[in-house]
């Protein structure tokens, strides 16, 4: 069946949160703040940027934003996407990210910021076929302390 993109419900926290678990790396930066909590939170402050992707009932991709990024007003972020593996390289990425960034748009909002991995390429290159260009990247050093 194909998937269809509709707005996440509270319902659906369980399901994104499992499918979230499976497709980051949560030890890598950004994604080690995956949590229930951060689910929650986009839910309940941004319910207009929570999109889900279902297919036979199951929910098998998400993209969550925010209205704003720190602290500019003009620009949004979409901050978490992901994709079950058995929908992967169907365009459905591509069909949730739009989905954000046309809600950021009726929001007035003029810039659309991602954060993806610098090791993951994958994503690096479906944000450069939505259109996105690499800005600025930050490096996180990091140090083992005994």
């Amino acid at each position: 069946m194909t998937p269809t993109i509709r707005p996440m419900q509270v319902e659906d926290l369980p399901a994104v949160y499992r499918l979230g678990t499976r497709s980051y790396e949560l030890t890598d930066k950004p994604y080690n703040f995956w949590s229930v909590r951060e689910v929650a939170h986009h839910v309940e402050v941004a319910p207009n940027l929570c999109f889900v992707a279902v297919a036979d009932g199951d929910v098998v991709g998400f993209a969550l934003g925010e209205p704003s990024y720190e602290i500019l007003e003009d620009t949004g972020h979409l901050e978490w996407i992901a994709v079950a593996p058995e929908y992967r390289q169907s365009g459905l990425a591509l069909k949730l990210i739009e989905a954000v960034v046309d809600e950021l748009r009726s929001l007035g909002r003029r810039v659309v910021v991602a954060d993806v991995s610098s090791a993951n390429e994958a994503s690096r290159e479906l944000f450069r076929r939505a259109g996105f260009e690499e800005g600025i990247s930050v490096t996180f050093f990091t140090r083992r302390l005994r």
